[in-house]
């Protein structure tokens, strides 16, 4: 019983966790453009030119994910 419960548990977290990544990753997606954002896993990578300085310059793109931590 309690390890129907566990494994209940385990794909709860698996999906709500998937479902914020792809949060995040709408996000990236609607600032940087659908090429520069890919999820692999429960990783969102951004990659590409300037990217790096304008996360820098913007303050909401250095805090969107101060809460995912």
């Amino acid at each position: 019983m309690m390890d129907r419960l566990i494994s209940r548990g385990d794909e709860l977290a698996a999906q709500a966790q998937a479902q914020q990544v792809q949060r995040v990753a709408q996000k990236l997606r609607a600032l940087f453009g659908s090429a520069a954002v890919s999820v692999q896993e429960a990783q969102v990578l951004v990659s590409g030119r300037g990217i790096i300085k304008r996360w820098l310059i913007d303050p909401s793109l250095r805090f969107l994910s101060g809460g995912y931590k």
